[in-house]
């Protein structure tokens, strides 16, 4: 039995707890960029196949590493995220080959590996570079400006979350791993932090949907300001909705309490929507690397390959 195998098991919810640690331990040492939000845990601690979709590996210590596959439908396939946490790279790595065999046996169309960029060991795991992906914090969220909206638009007092729903999926159908959401799916956030803009025919238009976070550890100002969503319809594009609403999400989570804002954007976005963050005043402050392994035969392609 190899070093990395000695003491592997199936993980259990119980786990939840180390494996939370070792997650925040990898943000202290600049490996992941923040500890999972509230309803991940959730899902973790209520929902999650632990038996069959985990594996650990403990010493006289305790807990040293976790894998955890995670996934998600996609209108082409299943996608599995192949999720890690680790005091070591050997550890990491035996993990995550056990992570894509059970992707490649549960039928996922592909599994992604997301590790911080310049993250060495990769290439004998088998996956390409898909994209990088960004998280953006603001400097100085309190100076962003107040910024109308364009001519012949408006803010709908209380969105329709259905409308909202349908608006959100005509924004992002054509964007790498579009994920559809259900428009009869509940709310997850304040009304107040859903915004929706209509065009003068009350269709919509543009979405900016806006949540407040806490992680612990983490180096920002507790709580977070997470801007979620920036999504326009395509015939309203290139008009500054993105700009004005993206500003007034990040006005309203100020006013909601949050301390420092943050969001997440694809670095290879077909809309370049980091220019308009950047604007706004946006940095890249953590970059990804998001690494891909095609498991099915016929899958389609993973989109521009980046070195």
């Amino acid at each position: 039995m190899s070093p990395q195998r000695q003491g592997q098991r199936p993980g259990r919810a119980a786990d939840l707890e180390a494996v939370l640690g070792l997650w925040g331990e990898e943000v202290v040492r600049g490996l992941r960029d923040a500890t999972p939000p509230e309803p991940v845990v959730q899902r973790l601690a209520e929902g999650f196949d632990w038996e069959a979709r985990s594996r650990v590996i403990e010493d006289r210590d305790g807990l040293r590493a976790a894998v955890l596959v995670m996934e998600h439908p996609s209108p082409e396939g299943t996608v599995a995220r192949v999720e890690t946490a680790a005091r070591d790279q050997a550890a990491r790595l035996d993990l995550l080959r056990w992570g894509v065999a059970l992707s490649r046996a549960a039928g996922a169309a592909v599994a992604q590996v997301w590790q911080p960029r310049g993250t060495g060991g990769m290439e004998d795991l088998g996956p390409a570079i898909a994209r990088p992906f960004w998280r953006m914090d603001h400097p100085d969220p309190a100076r962003v400006p107040e910024v109308a909206l364009p001519p012949g638009y408006r803010l709908a007092p209380n969105p329709d979350r259905r409308v909202a729903v349908l608006a959100f999926n005509r924004a992002f159908s054509g964007h790498w791993r579009f994920q559809p959401l259900d428009p009869g799916s509940p709310p997850m956030r304040p009304a107040d932090l859903d915004l929706l803009a209509v065009a003068r025919d009350g269709s919509a238009a543009a979405v900016v949907w806006c949540q407040v976070e806490r992680h612990q550890p983490d180096l920002r100002p507790q709580p977070v300001g997470l801007v979620e969503a920036v999504g326009t319809v395509p015939e309203h594009r290139r008009r500054g909705l993105a700009y004005a609403l993206t500003a007034e999400g990040v006005r309203r989570l100020l006013r909601r309490g949050a301390r420092s804002v943050s969001l997440y954007v694809d670095g290879l976005n077909p809309d370049r929507a980091y220019d308009v963050y950047g604007r706004l005043g946006f940095r890249v402050a953590f970059e990804y690397e998001v690494f891909e392994v095609q498991l099915r035969r016929g899958y389609w392609p993973s989109g521009k390959v980046i070195s």
